[in-house]
């Protein structure tokens, strides 16, 4: 799947050099709202991270244009599980830290002066994974550790993406997406079998296109 996605951005970037009416260049940021699903149930709490990076745009027409992006993006997700007893709170949380070099290909059509919809694949190469536990007890820490679990999650992950934007005249724009993880990101060979996750994340930002 990963040389057929290259194969199809390779002949797309040809085909958009080619046609494309006009190219310009921008940067781009925002807020990371992400989780794991999967067939055992995942991790529904959203995770709060950032990204950020570069992108092109290669006109085709008025209204449509064609956009690869280059993103730094922390993902993963939270989940947290109290207890009450005679003992008082007791509280576990669990962390995972995700951290990808995403490469989207996002298809945009403007609708109307400056909105438009957005959808396209993704790609992302996974630079870091980690695992932070954390255990209180009313109200104090008695146990935080982070640990390393790269050997757990999958080099490369793929995905779909929805979004919406809107841009100004003066290049500023502002736009929301969902990410929709479509393969498992759960390295099976070292994990019981039948562990699945995958990734979905929410984007809000703003950038800039010169």
């Amino acid at each position: 799947m990963k040389k057929l996605f290259f194969i199809a951005v390779a002949a797309l970037g040809f085909a958009t050099t080619t046609y494309a009416q006009e190219i310009s260049y921008g940067v781009k940021g925002g807020t990371n709202f992400s989780n794991l699903s999967g067939d055992n149930g995942g991790i529904d709490n959203y995770r709060v991270g950032l990204y950020g990076g570069v992108f092109a745009e290669f006109g085709l027409t008025d209204r449509i244009s064609i956009q690869p992006e280059v993103l730094y993006s922390s993902q993963g997700a939270h989940e947290t599980f109290k207890t009450f007893d005679a003992a008082g709170v007791t509280s576990e949380e669990y962390t995972m830290r995700l951290e990808y070099l995403n490469v989207p290909v996002m298809f945009k059509y403007e609708i109307y002066n400056g909105l438009n919809v957005q959808v396209g694949p993704q790609i992302g190469f996974l630079l870091n994974a980690e695992q932070r536990v954390e255990a209180g007890n009313n109200g104090y820490t008695v146990y935080d550790e982070t640990v390393n679990i790269n050997e757990y999650i999958t080099d490369v992950n793929f995905g779909v993406n929805f979004g919406l934007g809107y841009e100004f005249n003066n290049g500023l724009f502002f736009d929301g997406r969902y990410n929709l993880g479509v393969t498992n990101i759960a390295q099976e060979d070292n994990l019981p079998s039948g562990t699945e996750f995958k990734n979905h994340t929410f984007q809000v930002g703003v950038g800039y296109k010169f």
